[in-house]
């Protein structure tokens, strides 16, 4: 049980406060940053809670490798679950386009986009894509939300 408990702190450092520091400095260049963290903070609490599970399973030692596997397998299963998947994927997105990306939907049929630094500019699960520039964007189709 001892073993458990300590690859659980280790889980809980590689899903929760490691990534929470990175976000916080993503999100202090958002115009709403508290609904910004608050879906990454639901996000990875239930990546962590779900995360106990393998965790119980794997029988890596040390500890703080079966709770890296463990939050790398979490982090792959986000990637590919809906309404999980722009969220898990949006980290990637900030170091592919050197920053912020333009964050797009096509919930009920919208295909638009926000822009970084606009009043309206944040990441949730009914978002879909991420354009580094609006040129990208209006090739796929994507309008500019709000319109200027």
């Amino acid at each position: 049980m001892k073993r458990f408990a300590v690859a659980g702190a280790w889980l809980a450092a590689f899903l929760l406060f490691i990534p929470t520091a990175g976000l916080a400095v993503a999100a202090s260049s958002l115009h709403e940053p508290a609904a910004f963290l608050g879906w990454y903070l639901v996000l990875l609490a239930l990546a962590y809670i779900l995360g106990l599970i393998p965790l119980a399973l794997i029988g890596l030692a040390p500890d703080w490798l079966r709770a890296l596997v463990t939050a790398m397998v979490m982090y792959v299963i986000a990637l590919v679950t809906p309404l999980t998947t722009a969220m898990a994927s949006f980290p990637i997105h900030v170091i592919r386009c050197g920053g912020l990306p333009l964050v797009a939907t096509n919930f009920a049929a919208a295909y638009s986009y926000r822009m970084p630094g606009s009043d309206f500019y944040v990441v949730t699960p009914l978002d879909s894509r991420f354009f580094c520039t609006e040129d990208e964007a209006r090739a796929a189709r994507y309008h500019r939300w709000p319109v200027p």
